[in-house]
């Protein structure tokens, strides 16, 4: 997602809906449903996102296990030793988001309908949080949906890696915006800490890409590198080489068609 694309997602997804809810009176707790509506259309519309672009692709990336693709000194030759079948990446993908979301919702409705946090949501505010996410995501999809055979591999994996993040940081709201409850003597603490953390994750996330797109690692942070593995900035910055080119090649590996890849000798 590109930064405006990404400044608009968060204005529509964020921004607005707070001013909403202020602006109208609406119990807070209509955001905190609203996030977890998020979670929940970022699984369906991934899944969706997944498979067209599998079918049109037919990408090695679909076939490799995402435990193994991430490990840092995973080389080419291991992811395909490791390949699995058409659906390896969006088993991962839905299991893992799945499982998370299941359970962040059990706790949300606890929360929001029988402890009243941020209460009482009426089954219209209920409603209309729910329209609002699902018109966004729609929106999104129906974008994205014509495009989706000329993505990269690379591109769908940020897509599904944005979207696990946002069950993370459903995670961590509920974790810390809980105590904030009792702190504030308000639901706007939880709401507050959703949208700290929202925002805090999406500045992580550009900041993380942007570094791995450099060429050489930012100075001071080789140097506290090398000072804390008791190495040499010289050998720190070896080691980031090594580690983006062993990402180059596996990534290379990700984006050929799995024919293609299953036909070459030894693989």
């Amino acid at each position: 997602m590109g930064f405006l694309a990404a400044l608009l997602y968060a204005l529509l997804m964020a921004a607005l809906p707070l001013l909403e809810v202020v602006y109208s009176g609406r119990p807070p707790g209509t955001l905190i449903l609203l996030y977890w509506f998020e979670t929940v259309l970022l699984l369906i519309t991934g899944t969706i996102r997944i498979v067209v672009h599998r079918r049109a692709t037919g990408k090695t990336g679909h076939y490799a296990p995402t435990t193994l693709v991430s490990k840092p000194d995973a080389g080419a030759d291991e992811v395909v030793r490791g390949l699995g079948d058409d659906n390896t990446y969006l088993r991962h993908f839905v299991t893992l988001t799945a499982i998370f979301t299941v359970a962040h919702g059990l706790f949300v409705l606890v929360l929001v309908f029988l402890f009243d946090v941020g209460g009482p949501v009426s089954p219209g505010d209920a409603g209309l949080a729910l329209a609002w996410a699902a018109g966004i995501q729609v929106a999104w999809l129906l974008y994205d949906l014509p495009h989706i055979a000329q993505w990269t591999f690379v591109r769908l994996g940020e897509f599904c890696g944005n979207a696990s993040i946002r069950v993370l940081v459903t995670q961590l709201g509920l974790i810390f915006g809980i105590p904030m409850v009792g702190v504030t003597s308000s639901a706007w603490g939880m709401v507050g800490t959703f949208v700290a953390l929202r925002a805090l994750a999406d500045a992580c996330i550009a900041g993380l890409q942007g570094m791995m797109k450099r060429r050489d690692l930012p100075p001071g942070l080789k140097a506290f590198l090398a000072k804390r593995g008791k190495q040499t900035p010289d050998q720190i910055e070896a080691e980031f080489d090594a580690l983006k080119d062993r990402g180059r090649e596996v990534e290379v590996l990700l984006e050929r068609p799995i024919g293609e890849v299953r036909a070459t000798p030894g693989a």
